[in-house]
């Protein structure tokens, strides 16, 4: 990072690129609408159970999971 001709700072990545600004963001006033709006735009049906997590929470068996992909051909 390094300050630019201007006083803005410059974001470079490791290897030297120069990384471009993100430009701001909309403001969104109600963002439960705009969420809706944005799934039906695309055939989405966010429902309570969307963002429920499968996992139980137990140690998963890595065994069975490399045996799996073996199987499968990963």
């Amino acid at each position: 990072m390094t300050a630019g001709a201007d006083s803005t700072f410059v974001f470079n990545s490791p290897a030297g690129r120069l990384v471009a600004l993100e430009p701001p963001r909309d403001v969104v006033g109600d963002t439960q609408e705009w969420l809706s709006e944005w799934a039906d735009e695309r055939s989405l049906d966010l429902g309570p159970d969307v963002n429920m997590p499968r996992w139980d929470g137990k140690t998963p068996d890595y065994g069975c999971a490399v045996e799996w992909l073996l199987a499968a051909g990963q």
